[in-house]
């Protein structure tokens, strides 16, 4: 069976609530990086775990407000089924790309987990992705990682950032999608060339992996014992596709039925020091993954594409009462926060010379050391 169509024609008040979605989201992550994330910087550099601590814990609580507007706005229903992510252990995800959208859902699927997840996970990303004003320098304060796709200059990016986190003295789980891209249909007819190529089987509900990150991450990651557990996500939508970022906001498009499985494999039972044996493990773990999204597809009946649960082990999450009280407060307490950051913009005076001060050091640390996500790097080495 094929997967659900996209999702492109929607109505006035669709169009209209995705706008607003994303305008009130703009506006809060902008605002709360002012406010609350560059009167923060000074203690990098006087108590730098205690800065990290609080910065993870502020921008992991945010996230709360878009997630609970996913839902509640959106209608999105999120199930997620199989092993338990650990937040006190550092470790590695790895999940199939189907969209753009992947990483944002997730952050529902971590609520159910465990909601301190949201705290503790971090997000390999396209480098362009952090000059976007707000959200881009919020996720560079909170240390995710921007790729390049030039190898070179992304190994040496890779294993800075990986020692960052370990000296850091926090536990964090790393979200890396070894596809490289999202399956939008040029990226599929590019896989697709290469299986021909290679003399592959060209996959229908995944691309074929690139090897290259996943190995350079886990060597390094057992290089300075930073990982215990590889966790194997896969995503499925069991109603729609809705591809980017711009179809959510444009078309005020979302998925109404999104499936997470997560798979957990013990870091031991790979191979250790045979980078081409690693590689082949990613193959074969993508081999499973669209053979397992196959049988997800195999319904026409959308309330019965449900992934077959693996062992006894594995559960399916829901959100318990304590989850979704503190959930409500949290996010709650963000719309009410990024409503009066917005009033104190608009009507206290010289806000403007804030404004001034956010650029200068987003923009003026991009063009003179080519991000600011070196300067927490280089206070923790001095502080080591």
């Amino acid at each position: 069976m094929a997967e659900p169509p996209k999702l492109t024609h929607t109505t006035w008040w669709m169009k209209i609530r995705g706008m607003l979605f994303c305008t009130f989201i703009f506006v809060s992550a902008v605002l709360s990086s002012m406010y609350f994330l560059i009167p923060l910087l000074p203690l990098m550099f006087l108590h730098h775990t205690l800065w990290r601590r609080t910065v993870d814990r502020l921008i992991g609580f945010w996230m709360f407000m878009p997630c609970g507007l996913i839902e509640i706005i959106f209608g999105a229903r999120i199930t997620v089924s199989g092993s338990k992510i650990d937040h006190n252990e550092p470790a590695l995800i790895i999940m199939n790309h189907r969209t753009c959208l992947d990483w944002l859902f997730f952050w529902n699927a971590l609520i159910r987990i465990d909601p301190w997840l949201l705290t503790s996970q971090k997000i390999s990303l396209k480098a362009i992705i952090r000059h976007l004003p707000g959200a881009g320098w919020a996720m560079t304060l909170n240390a995710y990682l921007f790729l390049t796709r030039r190898f070179e200059k992304d190994q040496a990016h890779i294993e800075e950032m990986i020692d960052y986190y370990a000296n850091s003295k926090h536990a964090y789980q790393l979200l890396l999608f070894p596809e490289g891209t999202d399956k939008d249909y040029r990226a599929t007819e590019r896989s697709r060339q290469f299986a021909l190529k290679q003399g592959l089987m060209h996959y229908n509900y995944v691309l074929h992996p690139r090897t290259a990150g996943f190995t350079i991450m886990l060597r390094k990651m057992r290089q300075v014992k930073y990982i215990k557990t590889i966790y194997d996500v896969t995503v499925a939508y069991a109603d729609a596709i809705v591809q980017s970022e711009f179809e959510l906001v444009s078309n005020g498009s979302c998925p109404k039925n999104i499936h997470f499985h997560v798979s957990k494999v013990n870091v031991d039972s790979l191979p250790e020091k045979d980078d081409e044996l690693i590689a082949q493990w990613l193959v074969n773990r993508w081999k499973a993954k669209e053979e397992k999204l196959a049988q997800f597809y195999n319904s026409d009946d959308v309330q019965h594409r449900v992934f077959k649960i693996d062992s006894d082990c594995d559960k399916v999450f829901k959100l318990t009462t304590k989850s979704i009280v503190v959930y409500g407060a949290v996010m709650t307490y963000w719309l009410f926060t990024s409503v009066f950051l917005i009033y104190v913009f608009l009507y206290y005076p010289l806000q403007y010379l804030l404004v001034l001060l956010t650029l200068a050091i987003f923009i003026g640390s991009q063009f003179l050391i080519g991000g600011f996500e070196h300067i927490p790097i280089q206070a923790t080495k001095r502080a080591v």
